[in-house]
């Protein structure tokens, strides 16, 4: 099998437009989710200049889900040092993935069903789900496999773990794996009569947890061939060990409820981390399924940072939880965990308050959602 380097990352989220941003962010161990509707803690891209990522008159009538993840597909390719005419399309595979698809632009336009017998035609192609994948290999000229992924609160994970599947398999020379999810003011009432959010900081892995924040954004990782990488003199972030996760039994719209059965999933994966990016929202239930998964999985101590106490919560944060995940490895520094200060379970080693100077061969993203799914991802340090 082919191993699959990560050469370029490109992101946009609450902390802005750029992995800059995003890294500095992180360690800072700031939150930038403000109070929403509500009082819920939201956390929005700001600064996305349309004119900035959109080259074709197609990209003219681009949707904000779809922005996002063009805007993080071009900052990773810029990381990556390949200019898009250096890209050969029928070798350049794309993957996305995204929970809920396009929401702000779907009331206006089934408002329009309802009241004119049919919606504005020039709107419905947004309303797809692979409407970002469209334009993104639009814009890119992308003429390899393409593929749009759904898997609830682990869709980014599992988009990037099937990006690396088809560099593993030599199907590609190049892809471009990720997701973006968006918030929306149709979501909110929705999530607000399903319960789990909170009014208050976000503290993941903390005694006080009582709820998520909530997020958008986008992820996207450039993903090669490593002997590719290294003849072009390319800079390896790390190297992504391809998986295909596993399920464990579970309610359909819950989380499972045997912490046991998901450490078995997940002791090989993590066997030999130096550090867990964890999933843990600030769900007093999700949390403590994975933390004491975790605990039962490692069984040392190994330092854990949740990023979804900055970043809020939405079904694509696992793209965002992945590049948090190598630019651990590539820098030598775990982010603290923004909001929690009293951990919930004294077994785990949480990082909290100040960044953590480490130097670990391998790096797992937990990966866990509601149903049973689990789209762990493991990633090791540059094989030479």
């Amino acid at each position: 099998m082919i191993a699959v380097a990560v050469t370029g990352i490109g992101v946009v989220s609450a902390f802005g437009v750029g992995t800059d941003g995003f890294w500095q962010g992180l360690l800072s161990g700031r939150c930038p989710l403000v109070a929403g509707a509500n009082g819920v803690p939201v956390g929005a891209v700001e600064g996305l200049d349309l004119r900035a990522f959109v080259r074709t008159p197609a990209g003219r009538r681009i949707d904000h889900l779809s922005l996002l993840a063009l805007a993080a597909a071009r900052l990773a390719l810029d990381d990556a040092a390949i200019a898009q005419d250096g890209l050969v399309a029928a070798r350049t595979g794309l993957v996305l993935g995204s929970f809920l698809g396009n929401l702000r632009e779907t009331p206006a336009f089934m408002d329009r069903v309802f009241e004119r017998g049919a919606g504005n035609p020039l709107v419905f192609p947004n309303m797809v789900m692979n409407a970002p994948l469209s334009y993104v290999s639009i814009e890119l000229g992308i003429g390899g496999p393409t593929v749009m992924t759904s898997e609830a609160e682990v869709s980014g994970e599992a988009a990037i773990a099937m990006g690396a599947r088809v560099v593993a398999d030599g199907a590609v020379d190049v892809c471009l794996a990720g997701a973006s999810d968006e918030l929306a003011g149709v979501l909110m009432p929705v999530l607000e009569r399903s319960g789990g959010l909170t009014r208050a900081t976000v503290r993941p892995l903390d005694r006080a947890g009582d709820g998520r924040g909530l997020g958008e954004g986008a992820a996207v990782l450039v993903l090669e061939p490593r002997e590719r990488a290294w003849a072009r003199g390319a800079r390896v972030y790390a190297e992504i060990v391809p998986h295909a996760g596993f399920t464990v039994a579970s309610p359909i719209h819950a989380y499972p409820r045997d912490p046991a059965a998901i450490a078995r999933g997940l002791r090989s994966i993590v066997e030999g981390a130096g550090v867990i990016v964890s999933a843990a929202s600030g769900s007093p239930e999700l949390d403590a399924l994975e933390a004491a998964a975790l605990a039962a999985a490692v069984g040392t101590r190994v330092p854990i940072t949740a990023p979804r106490g900055a970043l809020g919560d939405f079904g694509s944060v696992g793209a965002l939880a992945v590049a948090a995940a190598v630019l651990t490895l590539h820098h030598g520094q775990v982010p603290p965990t923004a909001g929690c200060r009293h951990p919930a379970r004294e077994s785990l080693d949480v990082v909290v308050d100040v960044p953590r100077s480490v130097r670990p061969r391998v790096a797992v993203v937990s990966g866990l959602a509601r149903g049973g799914l689990c789209r762990p991802v493991r990633l090791e340090r540059e094989g030479r």
